[in-house]
């Protein structure tokens, strides 16, 4: 008849073993949502969701369950779930305020204002119900009990909490409430409402706290992707509760933090032992998909409205919905990528830059910095995924050849493809970043293999290359065909014609506007752009300086000294270039005399 995956206890100590490890830092001290965890690991029985369509309700047929008119301070049980041992157990909760849409119910042994209690029921009312049935479509409405109202019951979620590096739940929503409890077999120990409900954690969580809605809406999200499409794939379904609470109006979730130490993850991959940093990741999804339609002047509620309402599953659902947009799946990736790691509003008019305030400064870390040339990079990356690398070119002069291979093996019915971006930028912040993409061909010798190479100019204008690498499959294969799938190894070369910046460039450092340059970065506000461009100066000017010593000659420091003779703000470089002195006065073999040595550094050490 009907049958569990596995018997709850296992369920659970699956599930604190999960939180228990912590498998990474980032993990600690976070919030976990267990609605993916239930849905995976409980088989519930399987019925026709045409009732939720119709809105004919099970209560509407079943006259012992009528739905009856509540009273303000009345005690109702409710089935709660204890992650901890592993059992449904059984809690009276008190009816604290009655809204249009909601109830707002508080477990007996906990504390929680009625201030907090009224805030949750109004903002559920005035800002999260028409916000997320605008955005994502109805709850089964009016639902297995008849009512219109959604039950919000708050209680500690008993997960194993209990100082502040544990992960913890923070809220649930479980489809088994939408079953009425005869419907699972008699042997099950699942236990059912029989409601519309939600579990809202009381501890750690505060019921005072601003960011408390942010639950709320996310978990109120599950509850109407559900009643339209209760097979989605899991990274699709928290994607759009992650992004709800923005559309709410809230203070997006902070798990973007834990993407950015974790750039190579599968987009549609979601990983049961470490997910912080995939919540972190389908958010920015979303947030991308998000500020991109509202820049094309389109309104969000359709895209996501067609995407919830989608029947397809995981990418095709995207595919589907992107369809009422204009825009393109692997597209639409390729710059979300770019932008995850590049995020510079200068760069093709803002198309590669987030808007929202609080990832302004968002940027992926690099899998590593290349500082010396010939480099060569192997590494893998997972499909629909990226990273990438940053040269340091401000030392060279000439070209610069970027050369990669990557191997694209048979997964299922399809193989990957790559796309690589290569994006040229001056620390300083002086020149507008460029982006390039390079071609990638089959290779004759190797048909398993993309290889392409780009010459790359460097002459001064910037100073670092970034190359993004991403592996994309075919969107007219659905991706359960597929997935998962391990990553695929690619090779990546940097190779240049001189090691170093030619001299002649070096020693024809114009000192005049070197120091017009140090003025205008003394007139700007203290931050790290100033900062920055202080430094890349700085930079140059020891080069030109080395390169002048090296070939026995005083001309750029002499420049330097009557430049700075008038400029008081040159005082900071003087001393670098004294030390620089130093060091070829001490070296035992030198064409530069002692005595011209030590007469320009006492003279640089007077400033």
């Amino acid at each position: 008849m009907y049958r569990e995956k596995i018997i709850l206890s296992a369920l659970a100590a699956v599930f604190v073993i999960s939180l228990a490890l912590v498998p990474s830092p980032a993990m600690a001290g976070q919030r976990i949502d267990m609605t993916h965890i239930l849905m995976r690991e409980v088989e519930l029985p399987e019925r026709s969701r045409a009732m939720a369509a119709s809105g004919l309700s099970y209560a509407d047929v079943d006259p012992e369950q009528p739905a009856r008119e509540k009273k303000l301070g009345q005690k109702d049980p409710f089935w709660v779930k204890n992650v901890v041992n592993g059992e449904f157990e059984q809690i009276t909760a008190n009816l604290r305020a009655i809204g249009k849409h909601c109830y707002v119910y508080v477990a007996d042994d906990q504390s929680v204002s009625q201030a907090a209690v009224g805030k949750i029921q109004n903002k559920f009312d005035s800002v999260i119900y028409p916000t997320n049935t605008g955005c994502f479509g109805s709850e089964w409405k009016p639902g297995i009990d008849g009512d219109n109202r959604v039950y919000l019951l708050l209680s500690d979620i008993q997960d194993g909490y209990q100082n502040a590096n544990d992960g913890y739940v923070a809220g649930y929503f479980f489809a088994g409430d939408e079953m009425m409890q005869a419907e699972f077999p008699s042997h099950s120990k699942v236990r059912s409402n029989e409601k519309e409900i939600i579990y809202i954690d009381t501890y750690p969580c505060d019921p005072e706290a601003a960011d408390y809605m942010e639950i709320v809406a996310h978990e109120f999200q599950h509850m109407i992707h559900y009643n339209h499409d209760s097979k989605e794939a899991v990274w699709v379904n928290e994607g759009c509760s992650q992004i709800a609470p923005v559309l709410c109006g809230f203070t997006a979730p902070g798990h973007y933090k834990l993407f950015q130490d974790s750039a190579d993850r599968s987009l549609n991959n979601w990983a049961q032992w470490d997910p912080m940093p995939d919540y972190g990741q389908v958010y920015l999804w979303n947030q991308y998909i998000l500020e991109s339609l509202q820049k094309k002047g389109q309104k969000p509620t359709t895209f996501f409205r067609a995407l919830t309402s989608s029947k397809k599953v995981s990418i095709p659902g995207y595919i589907e919905a992107f369809a009422t947009t204009g825009m393109s799946f692997s597209d639409t990736f390729t710059d979300y990528c770019i932008t995850n790691h590049i995020n510079d509003g200068r760069l093709n008019d803002g198309r590669f830059a987030y808007q929202a305030r609080h990832l302004k400064k968002f940027r992926l870390r690099e899998a590593k910095q290349i500082e010396s040339f010939p480099a060569h990079e192997k590494n893998s990356i997972n499909i629909w995924g990226s990273e990438s690398f940053i040269a340091d070119i401000g030392n060279h002069n000439g070209t610069i050849k970027v050369a990669f291979s990557g191997y694209r093996r048979f997964m299922g019915p399809t193989h990957p493809y790559f796309r690589l971006a290569l994006v040229l930028s001056d620390s300083s912040g002086q020149a507008k970043p460029h982006l390039s993409f390079m071609k990638l061909d089959v290779n004759p010798a190797d048909k398993n293999r993309l290889i392409g190479s780009v010459n790359v100019k460097s002459d001064g204008t910037y100073d670092r290359l970034k190359v993004i690498i991403m592996a994309l499959a075919p969107e007219e294969v659905d991706d359960k065909e597929y997935m998962p799938v391990s990553g695929f190894i690619y090779d990546l070369r940097f190779e240049t014609n001189s090691p170093f910046a030619a001299e002649s460039d070096m020693t024809t450092l114009n000192m005049q506007q070197f120091v017009n340059k140090i003025k205008e970065t003394q007139a700007m506000p203290t931050s790290e752009h100033s900062i920055r461009i202080r430094e890349n100066y700085a930079h140059k000017l020891i080069l030109a300086v080395r390169s002048d010593l090296e070939k026995g000659s005083f001309m750029v420091v002499d420049n330097f000294i009557e430049a700075a003779t008038e400029n008081d703000l040159l005082a900071p470089f003087a001393r670098d270039i004294s030390g620089m002195l130093r060091f070829y006065q001490a070296m035992p073999e030198t064409s530069l005399a002692y005595e011209g040595l030590q007469a320009r550094i006492e003279i640089l050490d007077s400033f």
